[in-house]
């Protein structure tokens, strides 16, 4: 009995939500208001959107670029070091051939 008495009050408070919203949008006057309320809402949700999403995608191209920077630099600092690794090892050999050679 509870649950049907339950729905019961929400049926009564849907259909007075409903004559409520009915009522009010009879008049033309304030149907146009809110259409135009609703219109700007939107529009301004919509620039809004827009522009978070130019500010994310300036944020994302400065990111990747300052990560594409860095990884060049460290790609040349790897290849700096290699280059420095072979000419020690170069040396190395060299004064090891010479070492058995005496």
């Amino acid at each position: 009995m509870a649950n049907s008495s339950g729905k019961f009050t929400l049926g009564l408070l849907l259909g007075a939500a409903a004559g409520v919203a009915a009522t009010y949008f009879s008049d033309k006057d304030k149907r146009e208001r809110f259409s135009e309320d609703f219109s700007e809402g939107v529009d301004r949700a919509k620039d809004s959107l827009q522009e978070n999403y130019e500010v994310a995608k300036a944020r994302y191209e400065k990111a990747r670029k300052r990560l594409m920077k860095e990884t060049e630099d460290l790609l040349e600092e790897a290849d700096e070091l290699q280059e420095e690794l072979r000419d020690e090892i170069r040396e190395e050999v060299k004064e090891l051939r010479e070492e058995i050679n005496e």
